[in-house]
């Protein structure tokens, strides 16, 4: 028997994750499963953020690689990026999945797709739930985002496209983009 106990679910905060959020949401009601909500934030934000020298290959600041007084404000990015995961979450599907799922917010430094990629495997994830396309995501990485992701991960991952439909519990058929009463 197959059993689904976490589930990593992407997203770089465009309403185009929100379908995947809300079925995710759902499958975990109905597993008792936790949803680990994830964001990876690219480099380039973080270069932008705090703007000057490099100090390394990865593009971090020097002052982050060494200086006490930056680590705190890179954790404080860290914590603002978990309320803002949240915040999206409640606006976009509801505060109540909060109350009948547990849900995670997590959020990792670095190139996307890998960075999903280990959130997974560190996580222990059973299953990746995500859309097959996403503004930001898209623009910055290409359309082969979800592939390289299926190809390495290291657990199924459910890809939803937009137009894509799914039952209801009333055996209604419901466009993907249109589920937000996961709940029900």
């Amino acid at each position: 028997m197959i059993t689904i106990k976490k589930i990593l679910v992407p997203t770089d905060l465009s309403t185009v994750s929100v379908p995947a959020i809300g079925y995710a949401g759902s499958l975990a009601k109905g597993l008792d499963a936790e949803i680990v909500l994830f964001h990876a934030i690219p480099m380039e934000a973080m270069k932008q953020h705090f703007g000057g020298g490099y100090g390394d290959s990865l593009g971090f600041p020097t002052e982050i690689q060494t200086g006490a007084r930056h680590e705190s404000s890179v954790e404080s990015i860290y914590e603002a990026k978990k309320q803002i995961l949240l915040g999206f979450l409640d606006q976009k599907i509801g505060a109540d999945l909060r109350k009948m799922v547990k849900i995670r917010p997590l959020v990792k430094l670095g190139k996307v797709v890998e960075e999903i990629i280990a959130a997974a495997k560190e996580e222990k994830c059973d299953l990746i739930v995500m859309t097959s396309q996403g503004g930001t995501l898209r623009r910055l990485f290409g359309a082969s985002i979800t592939e390289r992701i299926v190809r390495h991960a290291p657990c199924p991952v459910l890809s939803m496209q937009l137009s894509a439909q799914v039952r209801t519990e009333n055996d209604e058929r419901l466009e993907v983009k249109l589920i937000n009463q996961w709940a029900a």
